[in-house]
């Protein structure tokens, strides 16, 4: 079983059309897919049961806040953007791909800290993994 330490990772993103690139700066990321459970539970059943339903999935990252950089602009609320993450920047082998909508930005800073910004990303559509 491979491991990977989280210093390794990659950020791309870009709005559709583009090309790829990373973000400068990046202190962490996050990928999490889910599936909708339906439930198919019928009248004298003992138990629920399920069958499932439709995929999703939702990205996020967390860097030292710099609009000079032009991937960081990019992500603004609203706009479609295709996005590539890589747990290793050493093999690049793996990786999960997607396009989706930014939801959210935020930016934090307080006395002492660097100031950083937040994005996440709907996915809309499938996404790919490269294992």
């Amino acid at each position: 079983m491979a491991t990977y330490r989280g210093q390794d990772g990659v950020f791309q993103a870009i709005t559709t059309g583009g090309s790829l690139a990373s973000v400068t700066s990046l202190k962490s990321w996050e990928i999490s897919e889910d599936i909708d459970a339906i439930e198919t539970t019928v009248m004298g059943n003992t138990s629920k049961s399920y069958s499932a339903g439709i995929k999703g999935w939702t990205a996020s990252c967390e860097m030292l806040y710099d609009l000079s950089d032009a991937v960081q602009a990019d992500l603004v609320v609203g706009e479609t953007v295709d996005i590539k993450i890589w747990p290793n920047t050493v093999s690049q082998a793996e990786s999960f791909a997607g396009t989706g909508i930014v939801t959210s930005t935020s930016q934090s800073g307080a006395i002492g800290d660097i100031v950083t910004s937040s994005v996440s990303v709907q996915g809309s559509g499938a996404l790919t993994t490269v294992a």
